[in-house]
């Protein structure tokens, strides 16, 4: 199975395709990296160097990667550098989704978080809410995210669920979001379809690293493209980033240490427990 990933890209560290490529492939599919803007590292370290590929770039580049692969595949859509190239991905997604080419959409919409607010331009912010919504088949955003995309407050899980639902009515027919709000020093991942939801309760740790809710989409992907049950994906998904996420604290990493993750067993992280919820 091909996944082709667009998402930005960092010289140093783990974040978009950085931490999306090795997650991927660790769950035995290839990964295609489409950086739809490449940084000398993190923003939150500090001033960087950037550059953003033009729209015919990132469209010419997909193009010719696409004409390789098999069908059926999977496109994972991060972070972008510009609305334009969100047009450019919607094109030649459409000139390759045809009845025996099918492509699943995993849509990541990257524009914000409870610390940040929006830090994307509202064009971005725009695109998703108009074109990549419709056009995607699973979304997984995180809860500052799931809020505006449902134009719906979220304080509780029962928020949370009906928000996942209201974006449901809008093409999508799974959400995963991430740090929903959750009693005592905890958060909570769901998973919502249109007449079910589950969660996974996590205890709440001090984290100075980037780049779990990458991590959390990326192997989300990797396991739902290839087959794995979408609760199972789930449950597997949570666990690792979990995993990473006590690791980096308990050792005061600015980054995730991926490669001490992906040469432990995941196979043994995936034992969460998985709550039905009743919405």
């Amino acid at each position: 199975m091909d996944v082709l990933s667009f998402q930005s890209r960092v010289a140093w560290g783990y974040v978009g395709n950085a931490v999306a490529v090795p997650m991927i492939q660790h769950f035995g599919l290839n990964a295609w990296p489409i950086d739809t803007v490449v940084l000398s590292h993190h923003p939150g370290h500090g001033p960087v160097v950037r550059h953003t590929p033009t729209a015919n770039e990132i469209l010419n580049l997909s193009s010719q990667v696409l004409r390789r692969l098999q069908f059926p595949m999977a496109a994972l859509i991060g972070y972008l550098g510009n609305a334009e190239q969100g047009a450019a991905i919607k094109k030649v997604l459409d000139q390759n989704q045809k009845s025996d080419n099918i492509i699943t959409v995993y849509l990541d919409p990257v524009f914000g978080d409870d610390a940040e607010g929006i830090y994307v331009d509202n064009a971005i912010l725009t695109f998703f809410l108009d074109v990549a919504l419709p056009m995607a088949d699973i979304v997984m955003p995180n809860c500052f995210e799931l809020a505006h995309l449902a134009d719906l407050p979220i304080h509780n899980i029962s928020d949370a669920v009906n928000a996942a639902r209201i974006i449901i009515a809008r093409g999508p027919n799974l959400i995963l979001a991430s740090s929903i709000p959750s009693e005592g020093q905890s958060v909570l991942n769901i998973l919502v379809t249109q007449t079910q939801a589950w969660a996974i309760k996590v205890p709440q740790v001090p984290l100075k690293a980037k780049g779990t809710g990458d991590m959390l989409s990326a192997t989300f992907t990797a396991l739902h493209a290839g087959g794995t049950p979408a609760i199972d994906a789930f449950r597997i998904a949570v666990s690792t980033v979990h995993h990473a996420v006590i690791d980096a604290s308990k050792r005061g990493l600015i980054e995730l240490d991926i490669p001490r993750i992906l040469a432990q067993n995941m196979q043994k992280i995936d034992d969460m427990r998985i709550d039905e919820i009743y919405v």
